[in-house]
């Protein structure tokens, strides 16, 4: 099918005879799944070399147990396809957590298996206690709507779900991830 121009009035053209189109302003698809094909087989149109969606946002990241008190709640992502990448800063001023699971929530659902992940890293944590030697992780699979905080030991095969009493009663946490969304 070849790209169509529609004019002011409403009227399609077809851009036919060009090697190398170039679009001025935006090109909109008005068909559901239609995108942009990034394929150099002559064999067709292959669907998973489709690019059928770009965003850009932001959300509310927050603790999904306790009780926090927030100074700031930033959560920028950018989707590209069904892969998200995330970044969360969250500043608290008051706690009253308890013995939850550290869970914070995400934009989109993680992939649909329980062997989708979504990991990430920390850039800063400022009022979380860990056990001397574990290193910070972010995790989150299955199709959870958040990712949790663990604690793991260098070498270490299991790591250790810290609760909301490993946060201080005010503190800043700050971390980027990247994951599979399901849609």
């Amino acid at each position: 099918m070849p790209i169509s121009v529609i004019d002011s009035t409403g009227l399609a053209s077809p851009l036919t005879g060009l090697n190398n189109p170039t679009v001025v302003g935006n090109m909109t698809f008005s068909t559901s799944g239609s995108g942009v094909i990034f394929t150099n087989t002559t064999s067709g149109v292959l669907t998973n070399s489709t690019l059928t969606d770009y965003e850009t946002g932001t959300w509310t990241p927050a603790f999904q147990t306790g009780t926090f008190t927030y100074s700031r709640q930033t959560g920028y992502y950018t989707k590209i396809g069904n892969v998200v990448n995330a970044s969360v800063d969250l500043l608290w001023a008051s706690n009253s957590g308890g013995g939850v699971n550290i869970s914070i929530n995400i934009p989109f659902v993680i992939g649909g298996t329980s062997n989708s992940r979504a990991v990430g890293s920390f850039g800063f944590v400022l009022g979380m206690s860990f056990t001397s030697g574990t290193v910070p992780e972010i995790s989150g699979n299955g199709t959870a709507s958040n990712v949790n905080i663990y604690a793991m030991q260098p070498g270490g095969t299991t790591p250790t779900t810290l609760l909301n009493s490993a946060l201080s009663s005010s503190g800043e946490l700050q971390f980027s991830i990247t994951y599979i969304a399901s849609f």
